[in-house]
């Protein structure tokens, strides 16, 4: 069955607006990343057991957001794949 130009049009669209999410999650990793590193420079500043502790719980859930947003991506590019029918290239 073919499709009509506003029909691939749409479909393109959509794909676009998925790349685009995609692009988003992957700024949020970079984001997330760059608070483990400010993170690990505030825990060599201190020494304080409460502190630490907290950077630490702070730490597990940067690295669980960071987490989530890597399987958003995942299925960000399956959704593309599946509506565009472009697959990954394997190495």
């Amino acid at each position: 069955m073919g499709m009509t130009a506003e029909q691939m049009c749409a479909l393109n669209e959509l794909a676009k607006v998925i790349a685009e999410n995609n692009r988003k999650e992957a700024e949020a990793v970079e984001g997330y990343t760059e608070q483990l590193k400010a993170i690990a420079k505030v825990r060599s500043l201190f020494s304080d057991a409460d502190v630490v502790s907290a950077l630490d719980e702070l730490e597990a859930e940067t690295r669980e957001k960071i987490a989530d947003e890597l399987s958003h991506s995942r299925s960000l590019n399956d959704e593309y794949t599946e509506l565009t029918g472009i697959e990954p290239k394997e190495d």
